[in-house]
């Protein structure tokens, strides 16, 4: 099996690629930047016996997304699984929410998974023996939280957009489904916590039922099922990775 995770190098995405190769697929990863996070995601991968290659691009940009999905099947072959682990951009307060801040947001989180799931699934009906979409989204995709506007619009679009080509797509027998990760035990969420979150680390044991923080191995588990045949009659769905926020959310 060959797979391709965008965002791949680290954190949530460095989680999926390793558990795509443990689960015994050959792994491309995709960032704007080859350094070494890219390089120890790499390493990793081919300490389990597994191909694996970095792909530059921006994902907002055809060109350059069209390029990207050229070099991968040239390297690899086929594609059988495509993960979309587009970055998120910053939490701002609604009137203050800058048009570039709106823009970024949008481009990478949403118009970026567009123009990637676009070239993975046409190669993949080119193929015609079916593959495998999931996408990041966030539970702020189905909760809104304070000063999450941009971010929390980007990630509702991605479940729409996941519904959308599951419905287009099933035909062809590819699959597509969405993750929606909680609150994250990753540098990004402990050093760096963004203002849309709105949870603090204090109030974790309160907020979330299971009591601890997902972590990139919890994702990259959930995404795994998901693109197996155990998963083969699931296609439409948004899976909570949260802990259980969701719920309680929902239940005040």
């Amino acid at each position: 099996m060959k797979a391709f995770v965008t965002g791949g190098k680290r954190r949530i995405g460095r989680g999926i690629a390793l558990a795509l190769a443990e689960a015994g697929c050959d792994v491309g990863i995709n960032d704007l930047h080859e350094d070494d996070d890219a390089g120890k995601t790499l390493d990793l991968i081919r300490a389990m016996g597994r191909e694996a290659e970095f792909f530059r691009g921006d994902i907002s940009d055809s060109a350059q997304v069209e390029a990207m999905f050229a070099a991968f099947l040239e390297r690899f072959g086929r594609i059988d699984i495509l993960v979309n682990n587009p970055y998120g951009g910053k939490g701002e307060p609604f009137l203050e929410l800058s048009e570039e801040n709106w823009d970024q947001n949008l481009d990478v989180g949403l118009k970026g998974l567009f123009l990637c799931s676009h070239q993975a699934a046409r190669a993949m009906v080119a193929q015609g023996d079916g593959g495998a979409i999931v996408s990041t989204s966030s539970v702020h995709g189905r909760r809104a939280w304070k000063n999450d506007t941009a971010y929390g619009a980007a990630k509702a679009g991605v479940l729409r957009l996941t519904e959308s080509m599951a419905v287009d797509l099933g035909e062809h027998g590819i699959r597509c489904n969405a993750i929606m990760p909680g609150y994250m035990d990753t540098d990004h969420v402990f050093n760096e916590p963004p203002p849309a979150l709105g949870i603090i680390e204090e109030r974790l044991h309160d907020i979330v039922p299971l009591r601890r923080p997902g972590t990139p191995e919890d994702i990259g588990r959930a995404v795994v099922f998901l693109c197996s045949p155990a998963a083969g009659c699931i296609t439409g769905a948004s899976l909570p990775v949260d802990g259980g926020l969701l719920a309680a959310s929902a239940a005040g």
